[in-house]
């Protein structure tokens, strides 16, 4: 079996060299690569790889651009910034709680979340006892 050879740029042959262990193989594509701008994709024809815009992307702009102009002859988009400009100005009349408060206000909603969980559980074990335990199993069966 003959050695692999490697040609350099100035066309002499050299022996390639072995592969050492955890050595790592030499990068592909290292060299100047270049791209013909005229060559088409695949599955592209020649008037859309001439002009570079594929015709869904098209189509879609358009069709964007149509619903955008039967929104605005609506009142679609009027109707619209009128809602974001009547809904800043509330926010900029609204108060809003300050870090403190906003601290106090978390320890009472978790405190409300544990005691609403426990009321859950004792609740659950309640109708258990009483259904299971009082109704199923005394035997009064017809």
């Amino acid at each position: 079996m003959a050695a692999a050879t490697n040609t350099n740029t100035a066309g002499t042959v050299a022996p390639k060299p072995s592969v050492v262990s955890g050595a790592l193989p030499e990068p592909v594509g290292t060299g100047i690569e270049t791209v013909d701008p005229n060559a088409a994709g695949k599955g592209e024809d020649d008037a859309t790889a001439s002009a570079g815009i594929d015709v869904w992307t098209i189509f879609w702009l358009a069709a964007g651009f149509a619903v955008f102009v039967f929104l605005w002859r609506k009142g679609f988009i009027a109707s619209f910034r009128k809602f974001i400009a009547e809904t800043r100005e509330q926010l900029y009349k609204s108060t809003w709680p300050t870090a403190n408060e906003l601290k106090q206000h978390i320890v009472v909603v978790m405190i409300s979340s544990v005691l609403l969980g426990a009321f859950t559980v004792i609740s659950d074990k309640i109708i258990y006892f009483i259904v299971w335990k009082g109704l199923l199993e005394s035997g009064s069966s017809s």
